[in-house]
């Protein structure tokens, strides 16, 4: 054996996994791909992340889509539906669009993946009967409910988007705020001279429970429709006098 092909093998040899390959679960697995990122994954990625070959990650998952639908229906398991112990029904609602933000904005991209329609449609339909049968039960129809569904959700959807803009500005050091200040003050005086006064207000980042003020007004909007339909269609059993605007969640 010559000197070169000695050092060769020598080589090989330090390139050559040792041992057997590492156990893993399949929860590992799938926090690891969570931990990369759901919307630009690779199998590659994950398999550096858990410090395996990639060749191991295919003795738990069939591709990359398969992987990224089984980590994004256990991301989005923390979005529960709240349980139903009677309360005011903005009450209920304003639980479960906190839910639904806080599954959009977590680490993972999960946002990014509901928009390019990789998500499961198991979560959606589960999500749309527990919302029919707590609006039903308290007094709107069932088109009714599923309209006011989709207002919430797209409220929430863009507070999230807007969430983590802001947030990725914020990891690169820069803010919003100083965006828009920094932009309108390089104009001339006479130039967006009303945002000027609101500027502050204008260029505010999106927190975990500002977005909710949206929500409240859309509610309280909601609750006082409902009650003026009440009155122009004579209904005497006024199905949401028992929940008086006063009694809404302050936010």
């Amino acid at each position: 054996m010559t000197k070169d092909t000695g050092l060769k093998a020598k080589e090989a040899a330090k390139a050559l996994p040792r041992g057997r390959p590492r156990k893993l679960e399949l929860g590992q697995v799938i926090d690891a791909a969570l931990a990369v990122g759901l919307h630009q994954l690779t199998m590659a990625a994950v398999a550096e992340k858990l410090g395996v070959a990639k060749a191991v990650l295919y003795g738990y998952v069939k591709d990359r889509d398969e992987l990224v639908r089984i980590a994004s229906a256990r991301a989005s398991r923390r979005l529960h539906n709240p349980e139903d112990n009677g309360q005011h029904w903005c009450s209920w609602i304003l639980e479960d669009a906190r839910a639904l933000y806080e599954v959009l904005t977590m680490d993972g991209e999960l946002l990014e993946t509901w928009i390019n329609g990789v998500q499961s449609p198991t979560l959606e339909v589960d999500s749309g009967e527990s919302w029919l049968q707590a609006m039903t039960k308290r007094g709107f129809t069932g088109e009714e409910a599923l309209q006011l569904r989709r207002i919430v959700a797209h409220l929430v959807i863009g507070a999230a988007a807007a969430s983590k803009r802001d947030q990725t500005l914020l990891r690169e050091g820069r803010s919003r705020s100083n965006i828009i200040k920094k932009s309108v003050l390089s104009r001339s005086p006479d130039e967006a001279v009303l945002l000027r006064q609101f500027i502050d207000v204008f260029g505010r980042e999106v927190t975990e429970t500002n977005w909710e003020y949206g929500l409240y007004i859309l509610l309280h909007g909601v609750t006082v429709a409902r009650q003026a339909l009440a009155l122009r269609d004579g209904d005497s059993q006024r199905p949401f006098e028992e929940y008086p605007t006063s009694d809404m969640p302050s936010l």
